[in-house]
């Protein structure tokens, strides 16, 4: 018997689009489903037009493959013994579900900057895109206005309908050359082993609405299995009878890719702004771990000139201006004083004036909140917070509408007298929080909570964590660890910060695709605006954070990158795994996001 909705999620072609089966470890025949419009007819009257809108799906990508073989010549394999994520030479693939196995590490050679570098590593290891007039295997160029008129030549991807087979992986205007032939799947590799890599960026346009939309997809059993089961596979410890293993070791990052450059962005450059909690709560031996830590997330930084470091510190009923921002290797926390409560919107807003003041108008802007508690400060409405930074005057709350909850008082309207935080106060940081993160200029705001009890009752039944996480802190840079082992945990926060781009998903190619077909098939819910705190594997469909795309034919991308990392690995020999990836879209006019059970577009009897 067929499972039904197996069946409906196979078969459905509308408001959907699917951008190819992908296959690792065997060559396949390429699938795919294809959209049509959510609406799509055209009423004409005399003399009038009524036309319904539309919602179309349109994709193009652009893969790369990396074996050994092309682009040799510009890395060399780092050895596990010199494998440092922050050096600006390397390339890192950890190994995320599989920690008994070694991290892929490159080391770009050339005399050009990183960037350069990979710039010319990821040209040569380009393997096929859509459009690629020229063969070359390099995504050709196009406006987002050619888009929606066809101009662009970007295309449907369809299984189901014989018109969409030709116009999506039979396009014509799909690289051909001695890897990828017409009809083939976007992943399409035979012969994979440990130490590979590669990854595709999809781009997605919706014509002409905006809508919400997913990212999909799902195990294909037909091309998956063990294979010829070898004699070194038999004899492994690691090799499990009847498992793919293959589905376990295989990694898998997920991630918008705003710029669509098929890479996550690291590195680059970076402007980043510490605020450091000294309030009365932090004494004794934690004053020196939190400075040690400090310390230790500064000297873990690039010194390439990509960032500049700067801090400011509140507490004790003020904020104290450290350092403008420098250099990594300048910088120098100086002796800092404990006491007080927790101005912490204060810091926030001064912190992120630096940034709009000296920051480099090509830099990632970051706010680096480093606190043990809640928001607690004084509740005069006549008093504001000021601080020398960088040998800059700065005053708080800024004068700009929302930076306080009355914006016709010169202070903060919210705080109290007392020592306990309460909502009031909670509300006027969080909105300070919110503003400071709004735009596409707004800062990246990371959250490290080094409280001994992260999850602290706030005073009003608030728990400590889920409110710096949900309320602070910019959607995946929440961390916590008691500041005593802040120091040991600093490089791995410092690589976090740096990351240019958001990374929704890392791991196993097994676990991607279950989170790629939950939700009754629709998959993982994007968001169209990265900026508001949208956790798009926890938060349901419907969470008021998660935005719909723009429509009018606007370039939405995301990456979707997978590794083999180094070990025996005699456990995968022969395995295969076939896998469908795709897009699936609602319009969001009269819609909330949460989305509907994909559908066939036609009925078809569903067999027994």
């Amino acid at each position: 018997m067929t499972d039904d909705n197996n069946q409906k999620l196979y078969n459905l072609s509308r408001r959907r689009v699917l951008a190819g089966l992908g296959a690792v470890g065997l060559a396949s025949a390429g699938a795919g489903l294809g959209t049509s419009a959510f609406f799509s007819d055209q009423e004409d009257f005399e003399n009038n037009q009524l036309q319904a809108g539309t919602l179309d799906v349109l994709v193009d990508w652009e893969e790369h493959y990396y074996d050994g073989s092309a682009g040799r010549d510009l890395v060399e394999l780092v050895p596990e013994s010199e494998i440092d994520i922050l050096d600006d030479s390397q390339y890192i693939l950890p190994a995320v579900d599989n920690p008994d196995a070694r991290a892929v590490a490159i080391r770009f050679l050339g005399d050009g900057t990183f960037q350069e570098n990979k710039d010319a590593f990821w040209d040569a290891t380009s393997i096929e895109a859509l459009p690629d007039a020229d063969g070359d295997g390099i995504q050709d160029e196009f406006d987002d206005s050619q888009v929606c008129t066809g101009e662009a030549g970007l295309t449907n991807v369809g299984n189901d309908d014989a018109q969409q087979r030709e116009e999506g992986l039979y396009a014509p205007n799909r690289t051909s050359n001695d890897v990828t032939a017409p009809g083939d799947p976007l992943i399409n590799l035979d012969d994979v082993k440990p130490g590979d890599f590669g990854e595709v960026t999809f781009s997605f346009h919706l014509c002409d609405n905006p809508g919400y939309v997913w990212l999909n997809g799902m195990l294909n059993e037909e091309f998956t299995g063990e294979g010829i089961l070898t004699e070194p596979e038999r004899n492994d410890p690691d090799e499990i009878d009847g498992v793919v293993e293959l589905l376990d070791e295989m990694q898998v990052r997920m991630w918008y890719d705003p710029d669509c450059d098929n890479q996550v962005e690291r590195r680059g450059e970076v402007d980043i702004m510490l605020a450091i909690d000294t309030s009365g709560s932090i004494t004794g031996q934690e004053q020196t771990d939190l400075e040690n830590g400090i310390a230790a997330f500064v000297d873990a930084l690039p010194t390439d000139g990509s960032a500049q470091v700067g801090a400011v510190s509140f507490g004790g009923g003020s904020v104290t201006g450290i350092s403008g921002l420098v250099d990594p290797g300048s910088f120098s926390l100086g002796s800092l004083s404990y006491g007080g409560n927790t101005p912490l919107p204060a810091g926030l807003d001064i912190a992120d004036q630096v940034l709009d003041a000296d920051g480099r108008a090509d830099a990632l802007p970051v706010v680096v909140v480093i606190s043990d508690g809640g928001p607690n400060y004084d509740g005069d409405t006549s008093t504001e917070y000021s601080a020398s930074v960088g040998g800059s005057p700065y005053t708080a709350p800024r004068s700009d509408p929302g930076f306080s909850a009355d914006d016709n008082t010169a202070g903060y309207d919210s705080g109290t007298t007392n020592s306990a935080v309460d909502a009031a106060e909670q509300d006027e940081t969080a909105a300070v929080a919110d503003l400071i993160k709004a735009g596409p200029d707004g800062s990246r705001i990371a959250v490290l909570n080094i409280g001994n009890d992260p999850n602290a009752d706030l005073g009003d039944g608030t728990d400590l964590s889920v409110y710096l996480e949900d309320e602070i802190a910019s959607a995946g840079f929440y961390n916590e660890t008691p500041v005593s082992n802040f120091a040991d945990v600093a490089d791995d926060i410092a690589a976090e910060v740096v990351v240019q781009e958001e990374v929704f998903f890392n791991g196993s190619l097994r676990t991607a695709l279950s989170a790629l077909s939950g939700n009754e098939g629709r998959g993982v819910p994007l968001d169209g605006d990265r900026v508001t705190t949208f956790d798009e594997l926890a938060d349901p469909e419907d969470d008021p954070n998660r935005d719909p795309f723009t429509g009018a034919g606007v370039t939405h991308c995301v990456g979707f990158q997978w590794w083999l990392p180094v070990n025996h690995a005699n456990q995968i020999q022969g395995d295969k795994a076939g896998f469908d990836i795709g897009f699936y879209a609602e319009q969001s006019r009269h819609n909330t996001g949460i989305g509907m059970v994909p559908e066939n577009e036609t009925a078809t009897p569903t067999p027994e």
